[in-house]
């Protein structure tokens, strides 16, 4: 009895273990918030749309766009292509109108890093606010040691100050002419040095 009811139980347990691998199978969903970057009292939103091809993501940015369902025929106000090739985590509202675009390469491997980007709107255009970036990167030598660099980064634009770290030292404040970036002038380019690694 108990092989006959195994064996009637096949069919549903494939459909069953089918079912979320035809839904992955779809492209994501965008990421999506909604927010008042420029201080208007409206409510904008913000979207991050992945591209299949190349994992690279792209953020549009809508102002006034209100609550609720976006309208598909509705244009947004600023399109930033490939913002980042890394897989994008999060988009957050830290107020003040601050968007961050939460991102990380490896994403807890042996060679991974995740960055933090900030924008803003200031002088009727979006830019780059600040920039943190940590990273924990293991590589393999000839030997068969592991050498490993950890670090950080947090350089905040419009204050001009930033702070780094190497290896598990606290963050030291670092030189440099930190300035707001135009969000439509910013690629991997622009990352200041002190974070590299």
């Amino acid at each position: 009895m108990k092989a006959a009811f195994h064996l009637a139980a096949l069919p549903w347990i494939a459909a069953l273990a089918a079912a979320p691998i035809s839904a992955c199978a779809q492209d994501e969903p965008p990421f999506e918030i909604t927010l008042d970057m420029d201080n208007d009292g409206q409510v904008d939103r913000a979207m991050i749309t992945t591209k299949p091809d190349d994992g690279s993501a792209d953020l549009s940015l809508y102002l006034a766009a209100g609550n609720g369902k976006l309208d598909p025929a509705r244009k947004p106000d600023f399109v930033k292509k490939t913002l980042t090739e890394d897989r994008v985590l999060a988009l957050e509202d830290k107020g003040k109108g601050s968007l961050v675009v939460t991102s990380c390469f490896g994403c807890g491997a042996n060679k991974s890093w995740e960055a933090k980007l900030t924008i803003v709107w200031r002088g009727g255009k979006f830019l780059v606010a600040g920039y943190s970036r940590d990273w924990d990167w293991n590589v393999q030598k000839a030997d068969g040691s592991v050498e490993t660099t950890l670090g950080g980064c947090d350089i905040n634009f419009l204050t001009g100050k930033g702070v780094a770290s190497k290896d598990l030292d606290d963050g030291k404040p670092v030189t440099g002419k930190f300035v707001p970036i135009a969000l439509a002038d910013w690629s991997d380019d622009s990352r200041p040095e002190p974070c590299e690694f």
